[in-house]
């Protein structure tokens, strides 16, 4: 008899350890997607989960970050397609998951600024955290239990369900890494600002890495920084690499921008160097170093630019106008390197929503050759007259006499 029953026990075990060996995967999907559905904050939405147990892959299908109330676009954020390797955490299949080699594919990051100079980044912050953790793990909903049917007859239902913790947060269950790989973003820019109309610029085809440092129960992120590269607008001859990092939880923008760019279409930023400008650039490239950063609200931009195949006009009434004590086309010909290309330097510093303008070295000293040339040449006129000098390689030499004095004032 009590052999029968040993071989009883034996054999019920076989077919358990069996069981479980023949549905494993089915368990693995059900209890990972339980988890990660019933644990998602309300502000991000996924339409699809998929599982690839032969190389422990996981991806999320549409996944979605709802923008801060009063912005136009519905979604702060985008991704068509988030694939990572996965390894269980612990002996349990409930006790949680470890993600790592995030790769983001088709990403959709929207920027804007409302017409009171707000913008949606620096909203996020109080918009993430007014959406309270779930305080217990469910079971998913009906409707969820159906898509897996097929492959988890027997996995344990509503009332056997007991090996999960019931108070165990997210972070405490999903452990996300910090580094983040991108592929073929798009980063658009959307400014209610300078005109009626909404101002779109997009930087797309992006690809480049996100560091992220994430709050308890991922309810925030403490820091946020990249380094990306992609192309102005679609053209791929318009290149542009953004490194970045952002504080999101100052109330104003709190951000440092640095942009290397090669070959952007000048007219593009119009909106941005109008009110600055006494010329109508009608066609032109731009290359260079740009800075912009923020703090509290407030910008501190130091930029070096080379504009190169220009075709511009002077503004009405900038045509005989005098600034810096000469003309606005003379003002061009000085910054004009031999090449033909222009080089021009700046800096804005202030609020950010009525930041001063200021001259940067290189621009100063072609200010400062304009100004030599022109004390120089007032000054030997003045000096032949008097004297009744008619020699005009005397004059010359005399002129770059004092090229040479008024330098090293």
């Amino acid at each position: 008899m009590l052999k029968k029953i040993a071989i009883a026990v034996v054999l019920i075990v076989v077919v358990v350890i069996a069981g479980l060996y023949i549905y494993r995967h089915a368990i693995i999907r059900y209890y990972t997607e339980k988890i990660i559905r019933e644990n998602l904050p309300g502000y991000i939405k996924i339409d699809k989960i998929d599982f690839d147990f032969t190389d422990n892959k996981v991806s999320f299908k549409n996944f979605r970050i709802l923008n801060a109330p009063g912005f136009s676009s519905q979604y702060f954020l985008k991704i068509s397609d988030i694939s990572c390797k996965y390894s269980i955490m612990g002996k349990g299949i409930p006790t949680g998951l470890e993600i790592r080699d995030v790769l983001l594919s088709g990403a959709d990051l929207r920027i804007e600024r409302s017409r009171d100079s707000i913008v949606n980044a620096a909203r996020m912050e109080n918009f993430i955290q007014s959406f309270s953790p779930p305080s217990s793990l469910r079971v998913p909903p009906q409707q969820d239990e159906a898509i897996y049917k097929n492959e988890i007859a027997s996995v344990p239902r509503k009332d056997s369900v007991k090996s999960i913790p019931d108070s165990k947060d997210l972070s405490g269950l999903i452990k996300l890494p910090v580094s983040f790989n991108i592929k073929n973003a798009k980063l658009v820019f959307l400014d209610k600002v300078p005109y009626d109309n909404p101002y779109i610029i997009a930087i797309e085809s992006v690809n480049g890495q996100v560091l992220m440092n994430f709050k308890d129960n991922y309810s925030g992120i403490t820091s946020l920084s990249f380094t990306l590269s992609g192309c102005l607008n679609g053209d791929k001859e318009e290149t542009i690499q953004w490194l970045a990092s952002l504080d999101p939880n100052k109330p104003k923008l709190t951000m440092s921008n640095r942009f290397e760019v090669s070959g952007l279409d000048l007219p593009t930023f119009e909106p941005y160097y109008d009110s600055f400008s006494p010329l109508i650039f009608r066609r032109g490239r731009v290359s260079g170093t740009l800075v912009f950063d923020f703090n509290d609200g407030n910008i501190g931009s130091k930029n070096e630019i080379y504009l190169s195949n220009l075709a511009f006009s002077v503004k009405k009434g900038y045509e005989n106008a005098q600034m810096w004590g000469t003309t606005v086309p003379e003002i061009m010909r000085y910054f004009t390197t031999t090449s033909g290309d222009i080089v021009f330097d700046f800096k804005l510093k202030g609020d950010m929503t009525k930041p001063e303008f200021y001259l940067g070295p290189i621009s100063k000293r072609a200010l400062t050759s304009m100004v030599i040339n022109k004390v120089a040449a007032y000054a030997i006129d003045q000096a032949a007259k008097q004297s009744g000098v008619n020699d005009m390689g005397k004059a010359k030499e005399a002129i770059d006499m004092f090229r040479q004095l008024l330098k090293k004032q």
